[in-house]
């Protein structure tokens, strides 16, 4: 039982959104956002040093139920609960009230990062903070083009608003996929106290770095907010399945039959819970790797990359296949899996753009910067797919007189297929060490395989008919479980299709206009 149990049988949960209006869904996604949170009860030490609680709450099922409400959980909690908490614990103690309003909702933290003309490049920003006589800041927005892009800072329900704001700092010459109120949000000469200053003055001699460190929550968010694939992958899965065993068609002998009973149906949906429990035991592992204050930071943020990678990877395709097996039925918005495709896509650019991410972690890997924790199994398949395929990029860019060319041309477009390739390897990992049913690790072990199948035909390690019989025995040995699996995922609480029975059907057809 999680802590949200309750709360997704509640009026707040089980309203229509989408029979309301865009302001109305808006204000009700605040509504829910704020209930979770003050169900799991966050405080300020859990954002701090990121406890369980913390990871806890974003593979919560309740978290596929309102994407917006979703975003906005992270953005208060993570982003800036986050950032705040390491001030206030460490040089600005005043900042501990303000960091309790946020986490108790009575105040709405907003993070203002991206700028609409500098995207990734935001090292580079122009919203500039300049310092007066007096002590105080001058926040301005130069050009429209520099204004932060899609914090969602229009006030909502009266509460007060408080932002994190990125902006350079100018001194004067001294010695030395559901709607969501995103915004463009601008700053015409605001007069800020020296207090709204969070950092110090004296400029670094670490710049880069010491900017990397100051939004280095990004990358708690990269692991935390793609973690949310795992509820998405029960969710659709559970609906899938539901679905696939209530719709009869006529059969060959002139029965009818459950579409359960097809191949068709049965590939995507088990692969589709293959993946929800392997991901799981990826999640653990990822956070103790994240946790482990000896690894260098950066090795921390790849396996953060890898992870998101590969999450997002399994999910969407997993929300486009089965939502083509439910036919008509799959473009509904009511019936979810169209409108969890949509708020995934949201989570791929949220957080770090995932295509932006394995092109810094492979130029790093490839420039021997650092390396990621090897294989537990360097002798399987995927670990050798993995070696393989950074040996080529070596090669390839080794063989060229100018590396950043040859990187550029030959390697950046397979950027996010090496790291998907990584993280197939540790999601494997973590399955096998942690004990994964065997045939939920073979369905998860083929699927990545079929991935990149050629390399492996290439290398005359699987035939293409061996893939098959592969993937067909472990379906084979998984199917006649499908019932325990479902009840092990603990879902069905929080599913509000009305396809899964003829009974939720029936509740919700009566609700039509």
């Amino acid at each position: 039982m999680t802590p949200t149990s309750r709360l997704c049988q509640s009026n707040i949960f089980k309203k229509h959104s989408e029979l309301l209006s865009r302001d109305a869904r808006v204000i009700l996604s605040y509504e829910r956002a704020r209930a979770v949170g003050l169900a799991y009860g966050i405080t300020l030490h859990d954002t701090l040093d990121l406890t369980q609680k913390f990871w806890d709450m974003h593979i919560d099922p309740i978290m596929v139920l309102d994407g917006a409400a979703s975003t906005l959980l992270t953005i208060q909690y993570n982003l800036v609960a986050g950032t705040l908490a390491q001030y206030a614990a460490t040089t600005r103690p005043d900042l501990v009230s303000l960091v309790e309003d946020i986490l108790r909702w009575d105040v709405i933290g907003q993070f203002c990062l991206t700028e609409l003309g500098r995207g990734l490049d935001i090292f580079r920003m122009k919203t500039s903070a300049t310092l007066l006589p007096t002590g105080e800041f001058d926040l301005h927005t130069p050009l429209p083009s520099d204004a932060k892009f899609m914090p969602p800072t229009v006030p909502v329900k009266g509460l007060p608003c408080v932002a994190i704001v990125f902006a350079q700092l100018l001194l004067p010459p001294r010695g030395g996929s559901t709607p969501i109120n995103h915004a463009l949000t601008s700053f015409n000469h605001v007069r800020l106290p020296p207090s709204a200053l969070l950092g110090d003055l004296d400029k670094s001699n670490r710049m880069h770095r010491d900017f990397m460190h100051s939004i280095w929550r990004v990358a708690v968010g990269s692991l935390a907010l793609g973690s949310i694939a795992i509820p998405d992958l029960q969710m659709a899965s559970y609906i899938a399945a539901r679905y696939f065993q209530r719709r009869h068609v006529t059969g060959v002998h002139g029965n009818p039959v459950p579409i359960i009973s097809y191949r068709t149906q049965q590939l995507p949906l088990l692969h589709a819970i293959a993946q929800a429990f392997v991901l799981r035991a990826l999640y653990k592992m990822a956070i103790k790797q994240f946790m482990d204050k000896n690894l260098d930071v950066r090795v921390r943020h790849g396996v953060a990359a890898c992870c998101k990678a590969v999450m997002v990877q399994h999910a969407q395709f997993a929300n486009f296949a089965l939502s083509e097996r439910l036919g008509a039925q799959g473009l509904f918005e009511y019936n979810w899996l169209s409108k969890i495709y949509s708020e995934m896509r949201g989570v791929s650019i949220a957080e770090g753009d995932i295509l932006a991410l394995s092109m810094r972690l492979v130029a790093d890997t490839l420039a021997q910067a650092y390396t990621l924790p090897l294989s537990t199994h360097p002798d399987g398949p995927l670990a050798l797919h993995e070696i393989s395929l950074f040996t080529e990029a070596t090669e390839m860019v080794s063989s060229q007189s100018d590396f950043t060319q040859g990187f550029m041309q030959y390697v950046q477009p397979r950027c996010q297929l090496m790291v998907e390739s990584m993280g197939h390897r540790m999601a494997h990992d973590a399955a096998v060490d942690q004990g994964v049913s065997r045939c939920l690790v073979d369905l998860y072990l083929v699927n990545a395989i079929k991935t990149d199948s050629a390399w492996y035909v290439e290398r005359n390690i699987f035939t293409r008919q061996t893939i098959m019989r592969m993937e067909d025995a472990a379906l084979s040995a998984a199917l006649p479980l499908l019932d325990e699996l479902l009840a092990a995922m603990e879902i069905e609480p929080y599913v509000p299709s009305p396809i899964i029975s003829d009974e939720h059907w029936e509740k919700f057809s009566k609700t039509l206009p």
